[in-house]
This record gives structure tokens, sequence and C-alpha cells, in this order.
């Protein structure tokens, strides 16, 4: 088949339809046929001129073993020694000897541990420089290269840079036609493993066609007429102009490059037209041209002239009428390509600037096929949207996330797209075999797509031979397996089974829950047990079932959801009778977490099927049970409180640096930042409450317990008061959720998520009190639009993350934590009261993946940075202290720039142990500001160090002092200035930001105008309050060096002064509608800054939108507002608008507005006022 069709949305990728070999001779007026290119298949690979024939290990099969080698000594690299004062290829550094001993142990590494990509890589890379510096003869070395080459692409991808690499290298030595014949099959091999790479074809048409003007020139002379027949024989002009064609058409959507092969294809159409016209050839022009433009394209302007020309050329008499009807076809694609022109020209940009992708390309292409995909289905242009997936892959091929997203778009809304699904999932395994998501979908695909029980069995065991899916986390193994299990399951029992099925689905399962068993991967949820339960069942086998719930009873039992599946099961398939014995004994279990469910799941069931006699000893038992359960909680109360007495406190400082030191579990009270309007005082937290202790539960009503006292009414407890409702109809409205709840009490909050398979959804809902949590859980199994929904309570699910980098934003969180489980939110609190805060809280779809995130605690992110990770419990409280606060922190001024931090450990190591030593960073890379802060362990050891007051290091005497809190930094509604300080603040996340270089510059020069500082002055607007200082001075660094960065949350915005006007109109023309944390903040004068409101949230209720009114779209001032021309309004610059990300759905609400109600509107700088001061700066 053509490589084109592999990028069409229902291509079938069967060993029949292979790649296109280079053997062919096509016909150039046969536009429509099938050419012997695409229909050939390659044949064996060339006796080589020694006479042997080698095979290649890239056609090995997966069940073959791979080729071992052993690295070569140095004598075996034929390197000229004259290569080393300059080898063949320029830049290029020649090998040295670390690098001949790397080659060695690269060479056995992969020999021996042949699924280590690094190494494959590496491997490549050094004798690619052996082989390019060489002098001498290089085809030894080149037959290593291609071997190394071979061993990796046998088992991974290779990206495109690196085929375009091969086949350079290859091309550079092949001399006969033998050796030109095998680059053309690399060629081959490169376009059918990359089919969306423009690069990659364009290379295969030049070196055709470059073949065929050597033959067609009688090669070099020196050949014999065979040889040269030979040349001529295979390299045709007909195979030129079909390889190009291949290529236009497999590139023909991609938007940016197409035209890089369909000109040249067009080109050479119309120059063998031009040797001898024909009305069919005439025609073919036509359609080419008819195709091309129904596509949008970077250069659809050139192409429609320059099919203008062909028409007058070709065609003149009918010039008007032609043109009339090719240009609706030209329309409606120009309009397609202005609209993506937004995404296309900062793409482009990127892409140019450097050939490794970085985080800037990666967020716009998110953006652009968040974009794409989401159009609605009569604007939806599938091929377009696919061929933006295969671009993107071509950059980030190496990204699991980009190929899910590929597959399920083409699932969701390619119809009849199931042998695409396949062929992107076969791909997709293969760039990220760690993948366990991809290796589980594509068994589900294959499933569904008929495929023989042998490829789906092959692909099983090919996702879980290597060590790379243990590498990449417990969750990757057991989705595939889950994947399996459930196949086979599914296959044992449909119509046509044998008997020999069920024996291997019972085989293949119990195998996969051994391995579960025997500690090889984790299951917490046993889904691999509920399907081998479940396949007994089908198999009416109901005593083996039986027993593995029993057996799970062990490990599972102080679980009520374990329970009430287990009774749930045994209502169906057993007797009420032991239904109702199985709810007895789970309330038997002294340590089971929710007892009371239990409780009233009995209560219900003896009520509805019992006799008198039952009902009467079930009253008798309920009220033993619950007075046991209400003494259990009081005792579990009094036990936390003689822990919170005896504990000491420990440091939990959000915003500092400093390591967080948790007793037992660590378990942090939430915050309510983000959701107050009025600062909360801090209060003490208790000690961590043990592992074994059971998470609090709503009280039984029949249970005398004492009432909640006021505080604890006062509090908002989230964690409590939360259950998730999962197996919701996908695309569900809240409107329904909130009226299938609304018998249970109060709800504070909603959220819903689609899940990734598109089948299901997912609530949290939060209510006011435990009460309505306990009545929301008697819901659970109901039916909802042919749902069975699931209620789980929230307790547990959420975590309290600190102590990571300050530029840590919701991206950055949620990739940290995605392979852990369904992130259901995450939520940062407001700076408005305290901008030292840095935590955040991630709330999980499940307790389970909660309680696995929290392997991350203790992780190093940073130099300084050791994560903090626990699960969030309002009712524990520590109380918060700080170095500063206990005095053990001294503040030292006058220190010599170029101290280092050794420095200062050497002088005050003696007085004690010293826990951190921080000094603040100026603006210039490796300086600070000449202050710094020392936090010792003890008070005492603080004290004693005050004695270096005076004490000489390098040209500067030190001043030492005691930290001192500075209370006005704290005090609500206060500006937060990070560029210059003149009282020591402790150890403060957002600090000091001004270098000494600076302010000498300042005591020596004139101080600017106010003028001067009104230009260069940026008032930002519309700043979420969840961003903290480092975040913002991230984006705007970038663009000139900040005099002065001040956070006005009280303003709702903040202050940002450049050394430079032109760097402030440089910033104002990049940064006017980025989005922060769901808000597009806008630019102006402080004056229009001083205006801004601080932000209102709302917690509870519906989610509301702000009235459009109430948000200026464009920020001017009142000199650009009169301005007349051409249009009118606002001009965006350069044509897009620097910020395009979709915007993430928030759990409050904000409005904004002045005091009498209406939104102040805003004016600024038009873009106009800033072009003209950037060129006055330049």
């Amino acid at each position: 088949m053509d490589i084109s069709s592999l990028l069409s949305p229902s291509d079938e990728l069967s060993p029949a339809n292979v790649a296109p070999s280079p053997r062919s001779r096509p016909s150039v007026d046969s536009s429509n046929s099938v050419s012997s290119v695409a229909s050939t298949a390659a044949p064996p690979p060339p006796t080589s001129l020694d006479g042997s024939r080698r095979r290649s290990s890239a056609h090995t099969s997966d069940g073959e073993n791979h080729t071992e080698r052993s690295g070569p000594e140095r004598a075996d690299l034929p390197i000229d020694d004259t290569a080393a004062g300059g080898g063949a290829s320029e830049g290029v550094e020649p090998l040295t000897e670390e690098d001949y001993q790397e080659i060695q142990r690269v060479l056995e590494t992969v020999a021996t541990h042949p699924y280590q990509y690094s190494e494959h890589v590496k491997c490549i890379g050094l004798l690619r420089r052996a082989f390019l510096t060489s002098r001498g003869d290089r085809k030894p070395l080149l037959k290593e290269l291609r071997e190394a080459r071979d061993q990796m692409i046998s088992i991974f991808p290779m990206t495109e840079n690196m085929w375009l690499e091969w086949i350079e290298d290859e091309r550079s030595e092949a001399d006969s036609l033998v050796e030109r014949w095998k680059v053309m099959e690399l060629c081959t091999r490169a376009v059918t493993d990359q089919v969306a790479s423009v690069k990659l074809f364009k290379a295969y048409g030049e070196f055709v066609e470059a073949q065929q003007v050597f033959a067609a020139n009688g090669g070099n002379g020196t050949m014999g007429e065979e040889e040269l027949n030979g040349f001529k024989d295979v390299f045709q002009y007909e195979v030129v102009v079909d390889t190009y064609r291949q290529g236009a058409e497999a590139t023909i959507n991609d938007i940016a490059n197409s035209h890089l092969l369909w000109d040249k294809y067009r080109d050479l159409v119309v120059q063998d037209m031009a040797k001898a016209p024909t009305a069919e050839k005439l025609e073919r022009v036509y359609e080419m041209y008819r195709n091309r433009l129904k596509v949008p394209h970077a250069t659809i302007s050139h192409t429609f002239a320059s099919f203008s020309q062909f028409v007058t050329q070709y065609d003149n008499a009918n010039y008007e009428k032609i043109m009339l009807s090719y240009n609706k076809l030209y329309s409606a694609a120009f309009v397609k390509n202005s609209e993506r022109e937004r995404f296309e020209l900062p793409l482009k940009r990127e892409v140019e600037s450097s050939t490794t992708p970085g985080p800037e390309e990666w967020r716009i292409w998110s953006e652009y096929l968040a974009w794409e995909t989401s159009q609605p289905k009569k604007k939806l242009d599938e091929k377009l949207a696919t061929a933006l997936y295969e671009r993107c892959l071509l950059r980030f091929g190496e990204q699991a996330k980009v190929w899910e997203d590929y597959v399920y778009f083409l699932m969701e809304k390619v119809p009849h797209s199931m042998a695409k699904v396949i062929s992107v999932l076969k791909r997709a395994t293969r760039h990220c075999p760690w993948s366990g998501a991809l290796w589980a979908q594509y068994i589900i695909a294959l499933e569904k797509g008929f495929k023989p029980f042998e490829e789906v069995a092959h692909a099983k065991h090919k996702a879980t031979k290597t060590e790379l899916l243990d590498l990449a986390g417990p969750g990757e193994v057991l989705a595939v397996n889950i994947a399996w299990c459930g196949f086979l399951k599914r296959r044992a029992f449909e119509q046509e089974s044998q008997e020999e099925d069920l024996d291997m689905a019972e085989m293949g399962i119990s195998e996969a829950v051994t391995e579960v068993e025997n500690g090889k991967f984790q299951d917490p949820d046993y889904r691999l047990h509920r399907i081998q339960i479940n396949f007994y069942t089908a198999g009416k086998k109901f005593d083996r079932a039986r027993s593995i719930w029993q057996e799970l009873s062990k490990s599972k039992g102080t679980s009520y959801e374990f329970w009430q599946r287990y009774y749930f099961w045994e209502f169906t398939n057993g007797s009420k009778e032991a239904a109702a014995h199985i709810l007895k004994r789970a309330l038997t279990v002294k340590t089971l977490d929710w007892p009371e469910k239990i409780l009233e799941i009995w209560r219900t069931h003896v009520e509805d099927f019992g006799n008198p006699t039952d009902v009467e000893t079930m009253m008798v038992k309920y009220r033993r049970f619950s007075l046991e359960i209400a003494e259990r909680r009081e005792k579990e109360a009094q036990e936390r409180e003689q822990l919170q007495a005896h504990e000491p406190t420990v440091a939990a400082e959000p915003a500092l640096e400093e390591q967080h030191k948790v007793q037992g579990n660590g378990k942090r009270r939430r915050s309510e930042a983000g959701e107050e309007t009025q600062p909360s005082p801090k209060k003490a937290k208790s000690a961590d409450e043990p592992a074994a202790a059971a998470p609090p539960a709503p009280s039984v009503a029949l249970a005398n317990q004492a009432p909640p006292t006021a505080e604890q009414t006062a509090k908002r407890d989230r964690e409590n008061c939360t259950i998730i409702a999962k197996n919701l109809p996908p695309n569900y409205p809240e409107v329904k959720v909130r009226q299938f709840f609304r018998e249970c009490g109060t709800i504070n909050s909603l959220k819903i998520v689609n899940e990734k398979n598109g089948n299901s959804a997912t609530a949290t809902v939060e209510f006011d009190s435990r009460e309505g949590v306990l009545s929301a859980q008697t819901r659970t199994m109901k039916m909802i639009d042919g749902h069975q929904i699931e209620i789980q309570v929230g307790t547990g699910s959420t975590l309290y993350v600190t102590n990571f980098p300050p530029v840590a934003d919701e991206t950055y969180i949620r990739d940290l934590f995605k392979s852990f489980g369904e992130i259901v939110d995450i939520r940062f609190p407001s700076l408005r009261y305290d901008q030292r805060r840095r935590f955040c809280y991630v709330q999980f779809s499940s307790a389970e993946g909660a309680q696995a995130a929290t392997s991350l605690d203790g992780k190093q992110l940073g130099e300084k940075e050791t994560l903090v990770v626990k699960i969030s419990a309002p009712n524990q409280k520590t109380e918060r202290t700080s170095a500063t606060a206990d005095g053990r922190e001294v503040y030292i001024r006058n220190i010599d720039f170029q101290a280092k931090e050794s420095d200062l450990r050497d002088i005050f190591g003696k007085y004690g142990k010293i826990e951190k030593i921080r000094l603040p960073p100026g603006p210039k890379k490796g300086m600070h500001k000449g202050f710094g802060f020392i936090v010792f362990e003890s008070k005492e050891d603080a004290d004693a160090s005050l004695k270096e007051t005076g004490t000489k290091l390098k040209s500067r005497d030190l001043d030492v002092s005691i930290a001192q809190v500075n209370p006005t930094k704290l005090k609500p509604g206060n500006a937060i200035n990070t560029a210059r300080s003149t009282t020591p603040a402790g150890d403060q996340a957002n600090g000091d930001r001004v270098s000494p270089e600076a302010d000498a510059d300042e005591a020596s020069a004139r101080p600017p105008s106010f003028e001067q500082i009104k230009k260069k002055t940026l008032g930002i607007m519309n700043l979420a309050d969840t961003v903290n200082d480092t975040r913002l001075r991230t984006l705007f660094e970038p663009f000139g060096p900040l005099r002065k960065l001040t956070l006005r949350p009280d303003h709702q915005g903040a202050i940002v002064e450049y050394e430079n006007v032109a760097d402030a109109g440089k910033a104002t023309l990049a940064m006017e509608g980025k989005e922060l944390d769901g808000m597009k903040i806008q630019i102006g004068q402080m004056e229009d800054l001083m205006k801004q409101k601080p932000i209102t949230k709302v917690t509870k209720g519906f989610q509301k939108k702000p009235a459009p009114a109430l948000i200026p779209t464009s920020v001017r001032t009142a000199a650009s507002a009169g301005r007349g021309g051409r249009g009118g309004g606002r001009k965006r610059g350069l044509g897009f608008v620097g910020a395009m990300s979709k915007k993430d759905s928030t759990t409050a609400d904000v409005e904004m507005s002045n005091a009498d109600g209406h939104a102040d509107q805003k004016k600024g700088k038009s873009n106009e006022e800033f072009k003209k001061l950037y060129l006055a700066e330049r």
C-alpha cells in the first residue's frame, strides 16, 4: 500500500500492506493507478560485494534472541591518527581515550541489557563520532555503526533526526549499485517508521532524484555498460515522480511543511506535461490543484497564484470560469489556515529554534491539539486533527500522553476507525513500551478488532517480557494484567468458545493472581481477584468464587467496601441467609474502618427479608453493636487527645524552604485559604493519627454521643464530608447530580470529571456535615440512566503537599502525581493574607490512589526542596513554628558579594549544627545580595554565634543579629515588594531581589524621573491570588532585567518595573492575555491597578460564570481610545496573543467589582505605544 494510507483514519496495517519498494516503474501518466512502488514487496537484501549475505537484526522477530556483540577493541576501529587534527566532518570532536573505553562499556551493556534506551543512543552517538572524524577507510566503522543501529531499531524506534543521520551516513559511503540500493531500502524503512515526516520523505526523494540524474548523465565514467544500465533500470524518472507523489499524499495535511513535497511533485508533473502536453496530463494537474486547494497549508496563497499562472499558460480561454470554481475551494481552505495561524506561527518559531523540543513547544502543542480536537462536529476536520497528532509525535514520540490522547480522539470522534486505532496503538507501544495504559488499550483494541488469539497473546507477552513496565511503576503492570485477564474471561464465555478456552482463561487469570499474591506487583483494589471471582461465577463455580472471597477477607477485612461487595455477591449468587451472615461477620472485625455503614446495611437486610424473630434479634444486636461502636469512637478520640498532649510540636510552615519534621503518619490539616474572605487565626495542630487507627466516620443514630463543639462545627471538614460517586453517565449535568443528592443534605461544592475511557464520569460531592455523607451512602448501587453508581467516602483521598519548588503550578503538580490515579482536583491556597504559603491539596478519585501517592514523601525535587506528601486530616493539627519564631535563625548583614555559603559555614559551624544557610540570590546569576540567614539546631547555638559580629569576611565586617519576624508583611492586603528590603524578614519564601551592582548604580546615577518610571512600570491586573512572586518573576524576567516586582493581592494584581522601557514593551506584547491559574492577566498602568478590588470567592452553590461586562477584553489608554484609521479596534501585533491555553475548570467563582458593584474599565498602554517605547530604546 502507499505510505499515505498510513495517515488515513481508517487504514488497515496488515502484513500484506508493506512499505513501498524501491523497485518500481510506474507511469507518470497514470495518476490514479496504484503504482508498483506501493504494491511490490521489497526483495531480499542483495548480495554484498564480498559475496556474503548478512541478515539485519531489525528483521528479527520478537520471539528470537537479540544479537549479542562484544565491543571492538580500539584496534578494531579503523580511525586514522591524522583525524585528531580535524575530522572529515567539521565541528565533530575526534574520540579521546576515554571515549574508546566508553564505547567498549556501552557495547557490552547493550549486548547484555538490550532494553536500556539511553545506552543505545549513547552507543550510536559515539560510533558516529568515530565514523565522521575518520579519514581512512570508513566502511568497516560504518558496518559497526549500522549493526548498532539495527540492534536498537529491533527494540526501540528511532527519532526523525536519527533516521536522517543514518541515511546521510550510508549515502556518503554508497558507491556501487548494490550499496545505493540499500540506501533506497533504508529510506523506505525510515518513511514507514515515521509516516508523517516531511524531512524523511524529502531526503528519500532527493536521493532517488540524485541517482536518476547520475544515471542519466552516464554515471561516473568508469562503470561498465551493464552496471550503468542497472542504474538506469532502477532509478528511472518515473520512480522519482512516484516517490515525491507518495510523500506529498502522506503529508498533505501537514499545514506547516507539506509544500516542501507537494510543490516538488507538482513541478515534476508539470515539467513532464510541458514535454508532451495531452488532455489527460492537463486533467491530472487540475486534479492535483483541486485536491491541494481544499487543504489549508502555509503557502496556500502561493499555490493559488501558481495555479493562476498555470491556467493562463495552458487554458487561458477558460481562465475566468476555472478560477471562479477553484476560488471557492481556496477561500474555504484559506479561512481554515488563518484560524490556525495563531498556533502555527509560534510553533514554527519554537521548532526552528531548537532540534530538541522544550517546555514552551510542549505548551503550544497541547493547546493546539486541544483546540483542534474540541471543534464542533460539523466543523471538526478529522484529517487535520490526525495529521496534527502525527506532527506532534515527531517531536514528542516518547510522551505516552500524546499517544493516549490520539487514540481516544480516534475512538471518540472518528467513525469506523478501529483499524487505525490498532495501527496507532501498535506504534504507540513501540515508542512507549513502559506505558501499561497503552498496552492495555492495545489488548482491548485487538480484541474488539477480532484479531486472532495468538496476536493478542503476543502483545501481552511482549509488554511483560521486559522490565520496562516495572520501572515505570506498579500500576503499569497491573493495567496490562487487568486487560489481559478481562480478555481471557470474555473469550472463555463466547458463544463459539471451546473447552480449551475455559482452561486457558482459568490458567491465565490464576497466574496473574498468583503474581499479585507473591508480591510481583500490587493490586490494592483486588481487581484481578474480582475478575477471577466473576470468571468462576459465570462458570457456575460458586464454591471456588466463595473461597476467594473468604481468602480475601484475611487481608481486606478492615475495609467496609470489601464486605459490602462480598455481601452483594452472596446476595445475588447465594442465599439471603448467607448474605446476612457476612454482614454479621463483618461487624465482629474490631478494626473495621466504617462499621456504621455495615450496621445500616444489615438492619435494612433483616427488615426486608427477615421474620419477626430475626427482626427482634437484630434490634437487640443493633443496639449492642451501636454502643460498642460509640465506645470505640470515644476511646479513639481520647487516645488522639493524649497523643496531642505528649507529642512535641513540629515545624509546619508550608512556605518556608526548611525541611518539615513530621511525626508518625504525618497527617496535616487542610487550609481554608483559597475560599475564605477573612484571615483565620493559626490554631495548634494535634499529633498525627497512628497508621492503624480507623478514619473518622459518621455517628450511628442510636449511639449516645456528645454533640460537636462550636469549634468543630465552625470548621470546614472537606475530607470527611465528601463522597465520591463513580460510574455516572459521561457528561452528566451538574444539576442532575445535585438533584440526586439533594435529599441527603446541603451541598457545599461539587465537581465532575469524565473518565479517560469516556464511558463514565466521577463526581466528588462535599456536604456541610457528616450526616450528609451517611445519607448519600445509602444511594450506592442505584441506577442512573443505565449506570449503576458506586459511592465511596472521600476520607483519605486528599493529599497535603508542600515543599515543592516555588515555580510549581497546577500542571507541575498534576504531572508529579498523575501516575498514582485519577486526580479530581488540585487546590492552591490564597496568598492574599500570607504570601509565604507554598502548599496545595491534591484530591484523588480514591483513597488508594492518595495512599499510593504518599510514596513521594521525602522525594528530593531540587537542591533544597524535599517534597512533603501527607494524607490531609483537618482534625489533626500541629503547632506551626519556624526557626525565626524559635530564635534559632540569625540574620547576617554586610556579607562580601564574593563570599560563598561554604565561607559562612566555616565561620559559624563551630557554634553548633547548622540546619540551613540561605543567601538570597541577586538578579545576576551566581551573585547574592550581601545578606543572608543561618538556621541553627538550637536557640543557644544561635545566641552564641552573635560573637561573630565584627568578624572580617574577605573585605567586609559581618553584622550578626537574631532574625526577627516582620509582621507588617503578613497583614492582609499588604503589598509584597520582592525587589528591595531594609528589614530582615526571616526565612521567607518571597525575599529581596536586588543585586549590589544595582545598588551601586543607583547611588551614582541621577534618580529617574516620574515619567521615566511610569513608562517602564507595568500594572498586572486580573491576577489570581494563588500566584506567588517567584512564578511571576519567571514569566516576566526573560524579557529583561527587573528593577522591582511587587505583589498587590489587595488589588488583584502586581507591579512590575523594568530597568529599560523597551523591555516593558516587549513584556506587554507577549504577556497580554496570558492565562495563570484560570485567569487571563491584563496589563496596564499602575493607576489602573490601584482601581482594582480584591478577588471575592464563592464556595457554595453552583459555579457562576462571571458576567462578560466585568472583564475588559483589552487594556488601552485614553490616548489610544480615539485612534483613527482603518479597523478602529485594537490590533494584536503578531497576530496571536501570548497564551492560548484552554481554561481549566475552577472550584471557586470569581467576581470582580468596585465599591458600587460596577466593574472598573481598566486603561493601559496600547500596542502602538509599547512599540514606540521599544523602538525608542533601540
